[in-house]
């Protein structure tokens, strides 16, 4: 059974394994090995005798960066690879169990990660939703607040002999393993890989729609056209292999779209007197579950849950941390998407930044901000689609392989047809707010709403009391209608956009 483990897979007599604190390079003289080892000692309690054995694990730093002499440099570097780095390594399947990241930290992590891309939609589901999807805002926090803990339970189990919870598990595919043996691994990294890899085809879209606004009047290029020259422009990021490159851009796009979202909602108050309650649409079933769609996408960070619970150095503070992260995402959330309809009403665009176009300093400033948190942002999901990809296809194909003589054929064939296609996509579907509901009424239905609540029902069903258990149905059952309601008009929309394109 999932739901319990046999003993030998614990300590036999409670051992415990403590890490030491000195870290010894696994085969030093390579410099192209990214593995360390620690040593375990393993401490028998009723003997009290002491055993060493070497275990790998995977550093989540780059080895080949020099060693900070400062604490300030210190602190920063490590500032920069929780932030980043936990997140890539966890969604490649990879350990990153480090312990020593602070509650504030990974709240710093979860607040971006749910306030990414994602928030820019926003403004076009309120204006779809209306107040309703204001509420929804809220609402789907919670709820996906509740299974993204729900999910972290699931990474633990309670020891037979010692009744003390002990983590067994170290990330979503694991959970969906245990959950349904020989597929549900591969179904959860499948559902993953589609939304990172729509998340890349969302930043091509975003970036096309706003060079095509922005430059309409000086540079004569369609939005084909423009989606072509975007697809050119971010291709040789693509080709980026060291994570800590990736992890300093991806600091940096953070930074970048939160100036661009104080520019947008200060230009919303300067506009404040085209403000009245009239732009605020009323309820509507046939574009409500578009908008509902943008806003679950928004939230969709369920698969990095675990590495950031992973690497804090408290895990019993990791609900708390949730809570206070959620809250605050969705409060700026609401705001947002409140300001910018208050303002602009049915005329919100999907892509918020062509709203400023009467006013160039604004739109200036917005665009440029966000087309640098796009060039920061987009090597980041398609690393982890690309290491999918070399990892599911790779052994096909030995002599390609990394390390042989000819893996740059590899390389360029394989990250040109991955971007080519994003660019296809985009140029089919040039759409970014119902493409985003569109894939966020699947893959957060999947992932934010019934994967964690199966799962933690099953692994955890003889601790569950009957109200636990009937508010986990009530998830799926909500994620699993709102879901495809809003894949089904989402779909819709699409069609029709279609047919008057």
């Amino acid at each position: 059974m999932a739901d319990t483990l046999d003993e030998q897979e614990y300590n036999e007599r409670d051992s415990q394994l403590v890490l030491s604190n000195s870290l010894t390079p696994k085969n030093s003289d390579n410099e192209d090995k990214r593995e360390a080892s620690y040593e375990l000692r393993i401490v028998d309690k009723n003997k009290q005798t002491q055993s060493t054995e070497r275990t790998p694990l995977v550093r989540t730093t780059d080895p080949d960066e020099p060693v900070p002499r400062s604490a300030w440099n210190t602190n920063f570097k490590r500032f920069r690879s929780f932030s980043v780095s936990h997140f890539t390594v966890s969604l490649v399947e990879k350990e990153c169990q480090d312990r020593q990241a602070s509650a504030l930290l990974a709240g710093w992590n979860v607040t971006n990660l749910i306030q990414g891309m994602g928030i820019l939609g926003v403004p076009y589901a309120v204006r779809e939703g209306g107040v309703v999807a204001i509420l929804c805002i809220f609402i789907v926090a919670i709820f996906c607040n509740i299974t993204g803990i729900l999910l972290v339970e699931c990474l633990y189990e309670i020891s037979p002999r010692s009744k003390q919870r002990k983590r067994v598990r170290s990330s979503y595919p694991d959970v969906g393993e245990a959950v349904w043996p020989g597929i549900g691994g591969k179904v959860v990294s499948v559902v993953q890989t589609v939304e990172l890899y729509a998340a890349a085809v969302l930043y091509l879209v975003l970036l096309t729609t706003m060079f095509a606004q922005i430059t309409s009047k000086y540079i004569p290029l369609t939005l084909n056209e423009w989606a072509v020259v975007c697809a050119v422009a971010v291709l040789p990021s693509v080709f980026i292999t060291r994570l800590s490159l990736i992890a300093w851009m991806s600091m940096l796009a953070v930074f970048s779209l939160m100036s661009a979202l104080l520019i947008m909602i200060a230009y919303c108050f300067v506009r404040h007197d085209q403000w009245t309650v009239n732009n605020i649409p009323s309820f509507n079933i046939s574009t409500f579950p578009v908008g509902f769609g943008i806003v679950t996408f928004s939230y969709c960070a369920h698969a990095v849950f675990p590495g950031i619970e992973g690497s804090m150095r408290e895990p019993k503070n990791f609900n708390k941390m949730m809570n206070v992260s959620f809250l605050i995402s969705a409060v700026v959330k609401a705001l947002f998407g409140f300001f910018a309809v208050l303002t602009f009403g049915p005329s919100t665009d999907q892509v918020f930044t062509v709203n400023l176009a009467e006013d160039v300093a604004f739109n200036t400033a917005a665009t440029a901000l966000v087309a640098l948190n796009v060039f920061f942002s987009f090597p980041l999901p398609l690393f982890v689609v690309v290491e999918t990809f070399d990892n599911t296809l790779g052994p096909y194909f030995p002599h390609l392989q990394k390390g042989r003589k000819h893996h740059w054929y590899w390389l360029l064939l394989t990250r040109t047809l991955l971007v080519t296609f994003a660019l296809f996509i985009a140029l089919v579907v040039p759409h970014f707010g119902l493409l985003m509901g569109f894939v966020g009424s699947f893959t957060g239905t999947c992932l934010s709403f019934t994967f964690p609540c199966v799962a933690h029902m099953k692994l955890r069903w003889k601790f569950l009391r009957w109200y636990h258990i009937t508010g986990e149905i009530i998830l799926i059952v909500f994620g699993i209608i709102a879901g495809g309601l809003g894949f089904v008009y989402s779909g819709k929309a699409l069609v029709d956009s279609f047919r008057t394109f």
